[in-house]
């Protein structure tokens, strides 16, 4: 299982289009083969920074995401939305099963 942590700072004035964007990116994610994440999260102390949790059922899930027209708008749609660079932290692990 591979484990995304995508953090976005986004421009205050982008905000709310940047919230009406992303709702296709996720819900097109979701619906791919591979996925078991796939969430947008906020901050709560700082509003315009955002935390995309992914988690893939293996490598090739995840790059056949990375290569999917929806992902590549997105790619795109940042450079727009973006106040700083994204900052993408990608884990391997697996689920620890308990009790």
């Amino acid at each position: 299982m591979f484990i995304i942590h995508a953090n976005m700072l986004i421009k205050p004035e982008k905000v709310d289009e940047f919230l009406k964007e992303i709702d296709t990116l996720v819900a097109a994610s979701q619906a791919e083969e591979g996925n078991i994440t796939y969430v947008l999260k906020r901050d709560v102390k700082q509003d315009n920074l955002f935390t995309m949790v992914e988690e893939w059922k293996d490598a090739e899930a995840m790059q056949l995401h990375n290569a999917t027209p929806h992902f590549q708008k997105f790619v795109q749609d940042m450079q727009q939305f973006a106040a700083a660079p994204l900052d993408a932290k990608v884990f391997e692990g697996t689920e620890i099963k308990r009790g």
